[in-house]
């Protein structure tokens, strides 16, 4: 995919406080504008195709639409559907900084290190961010309310399911030098163990996690046995 970056827009006053509403609107749109094509030239690992692999804008939108669905069918009182959407528009709009870093395979350490960078970098993206995009970003990042946190718990399941339907085998190969089954079940039973770990208020999402790992592996040469039960089989 071919990189391309905004043009920086300086003659237009970005004091959007206090000047007139058509100013602002124009203002706006130039600014958050610039955002969108800047993150749609962030590049994932993840593919859609043997030729075009995903970038961060693509990966959000696909975020924002399966996310709203989940929390309106599977929590429909206890969680705002809308606020999903908005944090899921937003939640890698830290990436204009850092780039991507797949956490498909990464230990303990590495998923550290890549946290503080984000963090690290954050400030930055803030002070270059208009109000409401910068408060739903800080938002997002801070992880304290049930939402934030679905929203992460969600964004977990979209690697796996652009595996299944784009060049997932390609990426394992390729990406990750995964070229057996028995290589992908390890990675993946990790990534199990952590979900479980991390979003445990969540049990649907981690129980959707498990199957789509299973449903990959199928596509890349085996049916799992025995199937493993769901979280609420076993509690």
């Amino acid at each position: 995919m071919e990189k391309y970056t905004a043009k920086k827009i300086d003659y237009i006053d970005s004091s959007i406080e206090t000047i007139e509403p058509a100013h602002s609107s124009a203002t706006l749109a130039l600014e958050l504008g610039k955002v969108a094509i800047d993150f749609a030239s962030i590049e994932r690992v993840p593919r859609y195709s043997e030729q075009h692999r995903e970038n961060d804008a693509e990966h959000s939108f696909m975020l924002a639409l399966v996310a709203n669905e989940l929390a309106r069918t599977l929590y429909p009182t206890s969680i705002d559907a809308g606020l999903v959407t908005q944090y899921s528009m937003v939640h890698d709009l830290i990436e204009l900084k850092t780039g991507d870093v797949a956490t498909f395979n990464l230990d303990s350490t590495e998923l550290a290190n890549k946290e503080a960078l984000e963090h690290a970098a954050l400030q930055e993206l803030l002070e270059q961010l208009p109000p409401f995009t910068r408060d739903l970003v800080h938002d997002y990042e801070q992880q304290s309310s049930l939402e934030a946190r679905f929203v992460r718990a969600v964004d977990k399941l979209l690697p796996i399911v652009v595996d299944i339907l784009g060049a997932g085998r390609k990426v394992m190969n390729e990406d990750y030098g995964i070229s057996t089954v028995d290589e992908l079940q390890v990675t993946h039973r990790m990534q199990e163990k952590r979900m479980a770990e991390r979003f445990h208020e969540f049990p649907h999402i981690i129980d959707g996690h498990a199957l789509l790992g299973e449903l990959f592996e199928i596509e890349f040469g085996i049916t799992p046995t025995p199937p493993r039960q769901t979280q609420e089989a076993q509690g």
